[in-house]
């Protein structure tokens, strides 16, 4: 498989990273199963201070997602024990991570899913503010170079 990338352009500075994003259980998993999938587009958080993706437990109830594990994990509450689902999700521009294991979070009607280090560390991952403008751009898998921008001085 190539690169997979894309980028988002915002009309001023951003203070929050959210995109669109399409989520499914996984395929690989139905298959396995013999269990429907479907998908449900939805907006995503992308948090550099998440270790694990997340979704809400209200997108996990429409997508009657088979819980796989339950197990602790740390968030802005302190620790709880949370259900595990295992998910594909669809980035911007067909961007696919297939097989992703998720912890479910409690709805807070801003944002449905929260894209974690586990995904961000697959690729390249940058925020430029060029102009008062900000872009985010992502691609997998990470490119032959790293962004240094001390060397480039």
């Amino acid at each position: 498989m190539g690169t997979q990338a894309f980028t988002i352009k915002a009309n001023g500075l951003i203070s929050r990273i959210r995109t669109p994003v399409s989520i499914r259980q996984s395929l690989e998993f139905c298959r396995t199963f013999n269990l429907r999938s479907e998908q449900v587009d939805v907006v995503a958080l992308w948090d550099t201070g998440a270790s694990l993706s997340s979704l809400s437990q209200g997108l996990a109830a429409k997508l009657g997602l088979s819980k796989v594990d339950r197990e602790t994990v740390a968030g802005f509450g302190g620790y709880q024990i949370a259900n595990i689902d295992i998910v594909d999700i669809l980035l911007p521009n067909q961007v696919v991570i297939p097989n992703v294991r998720v912890a479910e979070f409690i709805d807070n009607g801003k944002f449905d899913v929260i894209v974690g280090m586990d995904i961000i560390t697959l690729g390249d991952f940058s925020i430029t503010n060029h102009g008062g403008l900000s872009v985010v751009s992502f691609r997998m898998p990470p490119g032959d170079r790293h962004t240094d921008y001390v060397a480039e001085e």
